[in-house]
């Protein structure tokens, strides 16, 4: 009697762990056999279930998708319409006025045009994200690379001064990751912060060696976030943004995860925000 009984706490401590294809032999026709007969005709239906809800999800992804695409290419697609427009009623003008009206379109269209060219890239790079390569990596030369590359734009006059500030550990910081792809992430960490703060303010960023692996934050001083949209802020095309495509936080997060490693966020409205993340020494590793 004790064996079918452990038998079935088996399979239903497979399915609690996530094993929804465990199935439990039925090896007589009493109550015993019964309860597995039953046990398995419940786990066929958590099965259908599942792929109906997958199917669902992957539809009202795509719809998401097409809807918030449309709408991104849309904005840029407007003023382009107009600049044409005004060029094609400006060509009747002296030339001198054609000129002035020319110089002004001509920058407008390039403009736009690159604007579109990042909305289309980033959901490029969201709907093609690689497996990780994984290798050793120095996590502080990473943010050093990354900083680097906006250089310019924490130098650059005639906008509000952001200040950098790093706060990295110690010597090298190696870890087992894809060195390309935390570049990536990190870059959208600052892009981020940095759209945080439209009247400037101070990006921090800090590594830490942290229980065999690392912690990686990022953090600004800009107008922080509210609990919900904390909570939100990691679902792709969710923006708090009039400009973004709410695609680079999920897509920080997907590099996060493929790394096996987690990412929060702390915030209060007005104290600004800190996103944390924190990464295996080797994959495999628990947290």
């Amino acid at each position: 009697i004790t064996r079918p009984v452990e038998r079935l706490a088996a399979g239903a401590r497979a399915v609690a762990g996530g094993d929804w294809s465990t199935r439990v032999d039925v090896m007589s026709q009493d109550e015993i056999g019964e309860l597995a007969r039953a046990f398995n005709h419940m786990t066929e239906q958590l099965l259908e279930q599942r792929e109906r809800a997958i199917q669902a999800e992957r539809v009202a992804a795509w719809r998401e998708l097409a809807r918030r695409l449309a709408h991104e290419l849309k904005n840029p697609l407007f003023p382009l319409q107009i600049t044409v427009e005004n060029l094609q009623r400006a060509r009747h003008r002296p030339e001198a006025e054609f000129d002035e009206v020319f110089r002004e379109s001509t920058s407008t269209l390039l403009a736009e045009l690159a604007n579109l060219n990042t909305i289309i890239g980033r959901f490029s790079d969201f709907a093609k994200m690689p497996r990780p390569q994984f290798e050793s990596v120095d996590v502080n030369e990473i943010v050093r690379v990354v900083m680097k590359l906006h250089d310019a734009r924490f130098r650059a006059g005639g906008r509000p001064k952001i200040e950098p500030e790093l706060d990295l550990a110690a010597g090298e910081l190696r870890i087992s990751a894809d060195g390309e792809q935390l570049r990536r992430a990190l870059g959208n960490l600052v892009l981020n912060a940095m759209d945080a703060m439209p009247s400037g303010g101070t990006l921090r960023v800090r590594t830490a060696r942290q229980d065999g692996g690392v912690r990686l934050e990022v953090s600004d001083t800009g107008q922080g976030l509210t609990q919900e949209e904390c909570a939100r802020l990691f679902t792709p095309y969710y923006t708090t943004k009039h400009h973004g495509t709410g695609l680079g936080l999920a897509i920080v997060q997907s590099v996060v995860s493929d790394h096996h490693g987690k990412i929060s966020v702390a915030s209060q409205p007005g104290l600004g925000a800190a996103f944390i993340i924190d990464l295996p020494g080797k994959q495999g590793d628990p947290l």
